[in-house]
């Protein structure tokens, strides 16, 4: 018989919630850049949308990594789809700024 602790896997989890939070972050800044350096124009409309969705990314992962560390197990999977659904967005954007912005 071999012994689970799920405190060790919920620990990991809220980890790797952090990191996704951290990340969302790094990406929104980048969008924010990319608004700030090509100017307040309506093709900025884009970007800007995707950092604000990566700040909600953001703080819906830092939330779930203090759910996750106080106990609270509940089912993840609208959180889940909802921040799969934005980086798909955002990377989205990301591709479609490559193909539409010329190199500086």
């Amino acid at each position: 018989m071999t012994v689970r602790d799920v405190g060790l896997a919920a620990e990991r989890t809220a980890l790797a919630w952090r990191r996704t939070a951290i990340s969302a972050m790094v990406v929104a800044a980048l969008c924010i850049d990319h608004v700030v350096s090509a100017g307040w124009r309506a093709a900025a409309i884009a970007p800007a949308a995707a950092a604000l969705t990566m700040v909600a990314v953001a703080v819906a992962g830092a939330l779930r990594s203090r759910w996750l560390r106080h106990g609270h197990r509940g089912r993840p999977d609208g959180v889940v789809a909802a921040t799969t659904l934005a980086v798909l967005f955002a990377g989205g954007v990301g591709i479609a700024l490559s193909f539409t912005v010329p190199p500086r």
